[in-house]
């Protein structure tokens, strides 16, 4: 079901089912459309303003991310959380993370560097001013950064889309009770080891940084189960 009215879809260079994407993942992320909810796509195109040929291509594109869950015959859901594809997924993050940064921080210049310490420095900002998606936005772009100087498109791509598809857990885990405290010091410690180009102790930060976000994934989802329903 649409719990929130959605705004029309205005003029833009983007193409119209980039824009849609957009404001369901939007809606997703920000718990406008809840887990496990199904989407009235006739009534979602209405309020859009726009056909259904943008908002199926735009329903697919998210079910690729891990968004989105499309049924035949019954529909798209909202995709569930759940503690098997968390651990599932995060298997993989940790493991190819792990090695990809092993292999770049040899490869980081000065100039990413200081590029990353920026973005330590805002996440840290972020979080003062409870700036969530520009805390989300960085945080992806530090990560991401590292792994950049080894130019191998390939490891990029997957790690990208660990990353889309692990996105509804983030989301919901920066938006709840957390230890920010405990990342930023993660992260810090990340960029000492790049820093310091020990590529050893970049893997081994990277890879604990990722299985304490899981465990803390692991009570969230355990705390949002208890919570009974409205």
């Amino acid at each position: 079901m649409i719990s929130k009215s959605f705004s029309p879809i205005e003029d833009s260079p983007r193409t119209l089912a980039a824009q849609v994407q957009d404001r369901i993942r939007d809606a997703i992320l920000k718990q406008t459309l809840k887990p496990g909810a199904r989407i009235d796509q006739n009534k979602l195109a209405e309020q859009l303003k726009v056909s259904m040929a943008p908002l199926r291509e735009a329903l697919k594109d998210l079910e690729a991310e891990g968004l989105v869950t499309i049924y035949p015959r019954r529909g798209a859901f909202v995709t569930e959380m759940s503690a098997d594809d968390l651990d599932k997924l995060y298997f993989a993050r940790a493991m190819i993370e792990g090695e990809t940064i092993y292999h770049a921080v040899p490869l980081l210049t000065d100039d990413d560097l200081k590029r990353l310490g920026k973005y330590v420095a805002g996440m840290r900002q972020a979080t003062v001013e409870e700036d969530l998606s520009t805390y989300i936005g960085l945080n992806r772009q530090f990560h991401l950064d590292i792994y950049n100087p080894l130019d191998n498109p390939h490891i990029l791509q997957v790690i990208q889309n660990l990353w889309k598809r692990s996105e509804l857990y983030r989301y919901h885990l920066m938006a709840a009770t957390h230890d920010t405290e405990r990342v930023h010091r993660e992260h810090e410690a990340i960029l000492e080891a790049c820093y310091q180009r020990d590529h050893t102790a970049a893997r081994e930060l990277a890879i604990l940084h990722i299985r304490h976000t899981q465990e803390e994934l692991h009570v969230y989802l355990r705390e949002r189960e208890s919570i009974p329903l409205e």
